[in-house]
């Protein structure tokens, strides 16, 4: 049986939801769903119970979830100690960024890397947010930056390494009664229509929007739905009374008739980390992690937004 049919259900059993699984995966709907009842077959069992409301998981289907678990990561470490020994995982990382939250510092490290590490391969892509946790657990990046709410880790699947802090803002039209000011409270972004990601769609980006307001105990919409951060921040262009909830950082992608306004309350913020899993042996994955800790302490004006 291929290992990537364990795979693929990991991912379908944490899920529950064909779409977005298929997504994740690269893949249609059609082909998982094919796949899913190649499996059933294969151990004469039902794995998933469907109905129109919700997936989950039978018992026999819980009991695989667990032994692919321990199947997949056998599997990488026995590949992971093969590739070592013949020498050809002893020089590569494969990182995935978040544009303009890592551009500021991640280029000049680097640079830096690569002059003490020149056997070191570096290959790194730009990604969204909701996209890393499935690449790092099937090991096609070896590590990922990620910008979350600043509050206690529940995904324990990886590791977490804080860099550094993010102040939550506002992005209003400058003909929005809030123009001008220079904070607000989190009660006052209540009051008025929210442009935001769809949790369903995108969970992690989802958050950003929304903890912070739920927290308040504010309903979070949103009012106008765009598919990312990017486009809400286009749409306030064309909607003078809305408001657009991001951190500092994404200030750049702001047009020229917003304003961007900080939140007053305390603990009102994101943490930029860097996360990888556990299970990953790939020796080069310590020196970037150590030495990328040093380097912000040696520069603490990356970690000044």
């Amino acid at each position: 049986m291929e290992i990537r049919l364990f795979r693929e259900y990991l991912v379908l059993s944490r899920l529950l939801n064909f779409s977005r699984a298929a997504e994740q995966l690269g893949m249609t709907q059609p082909v998982l769903s094919r796949h899913l009842k190649y499996l059933e077959e294969q151990f004469d069992a039902k794995l998933l119970e469907r109905n129109t409301h919700q997936v989950e998981l039978t018992p026999v289907g819980k009991m695989l979830a667990e032994e692919a678990e321990k199947i997949v990561a056998q599997y990488e470490a026995t590949f992971h100690v093969i590739r070592e020994a013949i020498g050809k995982n002893k020089h590569s990382l494969s990182i995935m960024f978040l544009g303009a939250a890592t551009r500021e510092f991640f280029s000049d490290f680097l640079i830096q890397f690569r002059k003490h590490h020149e056997a070191v391969e570096i290959n790194c892509c730009d990604s969204e947010l909701d996209h890393v946790p499935e690449a790092l657990e099937r090991h096609d990046c070896d590590l990922a930056f990620i910008i979350r709410p600043d509050r206690q880790i529940t995904d324990t699947r990886f590791k977490y390494l804080k860099l550094f802090s993010d102040p939550l803002c506002i992005a209003v039209h400058k003909n929005h009664p809030l123009a001008g000011r220079r904070d607000v409270s989190i009660v006052e972004v209540g009051n008025y229509p929210i442009i935001g990601v769809d949790k369903k769609q995108s969970p992690l980006a989802g958050e950003c929007n929304s903890y912070f307001l739920e927290k308040s105990g504010i309903a979070y919409g949103p009012d106008i739905v765009s598919p990312n951060l990017a486009t809400c921040c286009f749409n306030l262009e064309l909607n003078e009374d809305a408001i657009v909830i991001l951190p500092k950082h994404q200030k750049v992608h702001l047009g020229k008739n917003a304003s961007l306004i900080e939140i007053e309350e305390k603990g009102c913020q994101f943490n930029l980390e860097l996360i990888w899993d556990p299970r990953n042996r790939n020796p080069s994955l310590s020196k970037f992690t150590d030495e990328l800790t040093s380097f912000l302490n040696e520069h603490p004006n990356f970690t000044n937004i």
